[in-house]
């Protein structure tokens, strides 16, 4: 009799240890959060090879004029967009929100971005700010949390504190 109490227990620790153990929406929030704090240093430093480390090995997105960007073609766009940014002054990505899906999650993020950029001269610069408020969608991979898809929503920008109106 005294030893259906430890069987039962030896059964709940190996169903339990073999159960996969899923992240709290706190859990994941944080983790998804770390990862947009990577890309900032990425981009504050220009740092390509971490930010390609964030890009998904299978990502392809298409762009809103339908074109298919693949992970090799956003590397390439984003060097080129890097190259006419002189220096990135404050650069903050925040994860507002997010529902949690098991192994993948919808996060809706903002961003304030504040560079001082070339105009087509190469020499004349501006300070820029950049708002925008994103829908994200996010897996859990081998490697962590990645981002597969990012929908803009909108927000504003300021050349020289003033602000652009297309």
């Amino acid at each position: 009799m005294k030893l259906f109490p430890l069987f039962c227990l030896a059964v709940i620790c190996i169903f339990g240890c073999r159960a996969k153990k899923t992240q709290s929406n706190l859990e994941i929030k944080t983790a998804i959060q770390s990862q947009l704090d990577k890309c900032v240093e990425a981009v504050n430093t220009k740092n390509i090879n971490l930010y390609m480390d964030l890009i998904p090995p299978d990502f392809v997105i298409k762009d809103q004029s339908g074109e298919i960007i693949t992970r090799e073609k956003q590397k390439e766009y984003t060097l080129r967009d890097w190259a006419i940014i002189d220096t990135t002054l404050n650069n903050k990505f925040i994860v507002d929100s997010i529902q949690a899906y098991g192994d993948s999650a919808i996060a809706h993020t903002s961003q304030r971005w504040e560079r001082v950029m070339f105009r087509q001269d190469g020499k004349t610069k501006d300070t820029i700010i950049t708002t925008q408020k994103h829908i994200e969608t996010w897996k859990k991979t081998s490697s962590g949390w990645l981002n597969y898809d990012v929908k803009e929503l909108g927000g504003e920008v300021f050349i020289n504190g003033i602000l652009y109106k297309e």
